[in-house]
């Protein structure tokens, strides 16, 4: 009988290879390097226990299934599929929430006192991208999160030269349009963040390789000592 470990590593490249995908696309999905899961199914290190159930989410499997020779995946992946559907819906149903709750104050105060705060709609969406993004954070890719971050900081920066423009004493002049200038290095912020988010699969690999490493180093040193 195989040991686990060259089972798993085997069942790790044919699963990837019955769903169709490459190294770089399932890396991708992980968030670690292409190097690391050739590393997985060559069986010259495994993932942890967490990246694990990960990958068993990934493929619509149990660990159990997992760890048993020829493991295949569901032919429909019905599972991932309401993952992503329960997602969708999360992230619709509070960006909803936070159209009404500005239509709600914009009525309110239009009928109480006669203010057309037409405004609580500007803010509504940035506030209302920030909840999807946060929401959706584990079912979109990164340039999916940098889209919707980019409406998120070029609206709210229109929001706040709104505000400041029609609602406050301040307004008036051309000088405050120059705010949108804030937006660029905003801009810039956050697709450095998102660039260091998906490079920390390199961090991850060399991790891993150290870790993998000093393992190897003990029972060498160990046997060096029983000599």
């Amino acid at each position: 009988m195989k040991d686990i470990k060259s089972i798993v590593s085997a069942n790790l490249s044919a699963l990837r290879k019955q769903k169709g995908i490459t190294q770089a696309e399932l890396a991708e999905k992980l968030n670690y390097s292409d190097k690391a899961i050739s590393r997985w199914e060559k069986g010259d290190t495994l993932p942890d226990l967490n990246v694990l159930g990960e990958i068993c989410e990934f493929y619509g499997i149990t660990m159990n299934d997992l760890t048993t020779e020829d493991c295949t995946a569901p032919q429909k992946d019905h599972r991932k599929k309401q993952h992503f559907a329960y997602r969708m819906w999360m992230c619709l149903l509070a960006g909803s929430s936070v159209w009404l709750f500005a239509t709600i104050w914009f009525v309110y105060y239009l009928v109480g006192s006669d203010k057309n705060l037409w405004i609580a709609f500007v803010w509504a969406i940035p506030i209302s991208c920030g909840v999807v993004m946060l929401i959706g954070r584990m079912a979109f890719n990164w340039i999916v999160h940098l889209v919707i971050g980019s409406v998120t900081v070029w609206s709210a920066v229109s929001a706040i030269i709104f505000q400041i423009y029609f609602f406050t004493e301040i307004g008036g002049g051309n000088a405050i349009w120059f705010l949108y200038l804030v937006g660029i290095p905003l801009q810039a912020m956050l697709f450095m963040f998102q660039r260091v988010w998906k490079s920390r699969a390199v961090v991850k690999t060399q991790q891993e390789v150290l870790e993998n490493a000093n393992r190897t180093e003990e029972p060498n040193k160990d046997s060096s000592n029983e000599e």
